[in-house]
């Protein structure tokens, strides 16, 4: 099942800011199909897609391959385990998950800082909030 991009207003960002950014944009939007399809399973079948920039991507995929190997790890504890949003609020990453403990809680906190410090664009570090709602480094700050 793929990602039904005409749900999620933010793939509409992601693909103008990615338009802004020197790789070719199918790539990013096809990384993170492909990290959906692989963990499927850990989605909640509400979910709809990663309202998010295209930087963070190394964050989340990060965020769920350790989510992975910890579910798969304890399948008795997380029988119920369900990802159900991941977005950008307030220019910082929110994930929502069901069903989770003390480890995993430290990996959504870990992911949530990671991303304070990254371009939602290119992910290059950010060293300072611009209070602009978004974290973007300052080259991609000036283009919009």
């Amino acid at each position: 099942m793929a990602i039904d991009s005409s749900m999620s207003p933010t793939l509409n960002y992601m693909r103008l800011a990615m338009k802004t950014y020197k790789y070719n944009h199918r790539s990013r939007i096809e990384e993170f199909e492909a990290l959906y399809n692989n963990f499927e399973y850990l989605f909640d079948p509400s979910f709809y897609g990663f309202e998010i920039g295209p930087g963070w991507f190394e964050i989340i995929a990060d965020f769920v391959i350790k989510t992975d190997r910890h579910v798969t790890s304890y399948p008795d504890k997380f029988t119920d385990f369900r990802i159900f949003q991941v977005k950008e609020k307030f220019g910082g990453l929110r994930i929502y998950v069901h069903d989770q403990d003390l480890y995993l809680n430290s990996v959504i906190a870990q992911a949530e800082r990671d991303a304070y410090l990254a371009c939602t664009i290119c992910g290059n570090r950010v060293y300072q909030s611009l209070g602009f709602g978004a974290q973007m480094c300052e080259e991609h700050f000036n283009m919009f």
